[in-house]
């Protein structure tokens, strides 16, 4: 089971990091933390546009995920 807190914190953690190399090492930190269903599919080259995009959609998951079943 994972913590939606915990990956909510690190998501808003990352969407607001300025560093590019730091912000694409959280996001894949993130995304091995994640569910098989919720992961991010991620495209070779990465933008701080792609993670931001992707970070929002998975919030947005995360809290269907929470309002509807508990995360396994």
């Amino acid at each position: 089971m994972i913590n939606v807190n915990k990956i909510k914190m690190m998501i808003r953690k990352c969407i607001y990091e300025e560093n590019t190399d730091a912000k694409i090492k959280l996001f894949i930190r993130i995304n091995k933390l994640l569910p098989k269903e919720l992961k991010i599919e991620s495209p070779t080259m990465i933008t701080k546009d792609f993670i931001d995009k992707g970070l929002y959609i998975l919030e947005g998951k995360l809290e269907s995920k929470l309002q509807s079943t508990s995360i396994s």
